[in-house]
């Protein structure tokens, strides 16, 4: 379980990552995922027939560009920067600048709360890219549906008594991993928003610069 988790620590952050800024600016503005785009294409239809959930519509639609811009981003520092893994270094270094400045200007009360959301937008852009452009940063911590359908497949192996493969076992533990890293992140960034609002930001930003720092990348073949 320890190695599993050693294997997986760089998606385990990213996913508890991915639910604190979810959470907690969801919250904060009353109806914004940084994160989660489909979410903000739910929320724009609550909006278009007057629901109280859709009132962040102009908000709503800035992210898909500032989402596209900060992937867009990623690509460029993968494409620019050799090795991959100093891309991959520099492109969750600047993400967590971007969480940073998003907290600084909380703390500073330099501007609103939807300036500080947006440059989280961005940063999770990047992230979600280069987790796609960098399989060695490990298993996809944003797919949170399809880790949520393998952790629904591992559970039910289990009531029925089905003998797993080792392949298979990795793959359900890495969906168990992933999902609780989110479900903490989503708890830990409420908490966060409750107690200092959007200067909570400060946590994901450190843990992204220690991600960066002690990044090291996982075998290219594909995760288990």
């Amino acid at each position: 379980m320890l190695k599993t988790l050693r294997a997986k620590r760089n998606s385990l952050v990213l996913a508890f990552i991915s639910g604190f800024a979810d959470a907690l600016f969801f919250i904060h503005l009353g109806g914004l995922f940084v994160g989660l785009v489909t979410g903000n294409v739910v929320l724009l239809g609550l909006g278009m027939i007057g629901h109280e959930e859709g009132g962040l519509r102009g908000l709503q639609i800035m992210t898909f560009p500032l989402f596209m811009l900060g992937a867009g981003l990623a690509a460029i520092l993968v494409a620019w920067l050799r090795p991959l893994e100093r891309a991959t270094f520099w492109t969750l270094v600047i993400a967590a600048c971007a969480f940073a400045i998003s907290a600084g200007l909380a703390i500073s009360h330099t501007g609103p709360a939807s300036t500080c959301a947006l440059f989280a937008v961005v940063a999770m852009g990047m992230l979600t890219a280069i987790e796609r452009l960098d399989p060695r940063l490990g298993p996809p911590f944003s797919l949170m549906t399809g880790n949520i359908a393998g952790l629904a497949v591992a559970a039910t192996r289990r009531l029925i008594g089905y003998k797993e493969k080792p392949e298979e076992r990795g793959q359900s533990l890495t969906s168990v991993i992933l999902v609780v890293g989110f479900v903490v992140g989503c708890a830990a960034g409420a908490f966060a928003q409750v107690k200092v609002g959007v200067a909570g930001m400060l946590l994901p930003a450190i843990l992204l610069f220690l991600t960066g720092f002690f990044y090291s990348p996982q075998s290219s073949e594909k995760p288990s």
